[in-house]
């Protein structure tokens, strides 16, 4: 069965891989610097590939579960679902990372609207699940990755120099 919006999601995944290798390129090539990576390096780095490859992942899961045989309606609920038991922990935890890594910078305003922004996925997301006041369907489920695609993209914008850098 193919699933509305099938294109969409399989033209998601490619774009977070290509997105996924670029960074990685750009980790190899301030390596071959001969600099460390600092513990925010690390991080940042961790940053990229981790929501590159949820991206990916969160893209295929819906075509995935259609291709088992599950009806329309229950793959956008348990692909809801199953975005939120990645994407919940990851918000939280996220912040906290970041200020182990780095104790004496400020969360930037940048990371407040990401992160408004990410609540506002994760409770479309909720309503998708539950199937009410709306039914469930595939676009809090784009929202969604294209929301994970944009905080790492906005993240390796602003720290793209400072990467580099060093």
């Amino acid at each position: 069965m193919e699933l509305p919006g099938a294109g969409y999601f399989y033209a998601i995944a490619a774009l977070s891989m290509a997105f996924v290798g670029f960074t990685s390129i750009v980790v190899v090539l301030h390596q071959n610097t001969g600099k460390s990576l600092s513990a925010f390096h690390v991080l940042i780095t961790r940053l990229f590939i981790e929501l590159g490859l949820m991206a990916t992942a969160f893209a295929m899961v819906a075509p995935t579960l259609a291709i088992c045989g599950i009806d329309e309606i229950f793959v956008w609920r348990i692909s809801s679902a199953m975005m939120l038991v990645v994407l919940v922990p990851w918000l939280v935890t996220y912040p906290i990372r970041r200020k182990a890594a780095a104790p004496d910078q400020k969360w930037p305003i940048r990371g407040y609207v990401l992160n408004i922004l990410g609540t506002l996925a994760v409770i479309a997301l909720c309503v998708n699940v539950v199937g009410s006041p709306i039914n469930s369907n595939p676009a809090p489920l784009a929202l969604a990755t294209i929301f994970v695609l944009t905080f790492a993209s906005v993240s390796f914008f602003w720290t793209y120099t400072t990467f580099l850098r060093g």
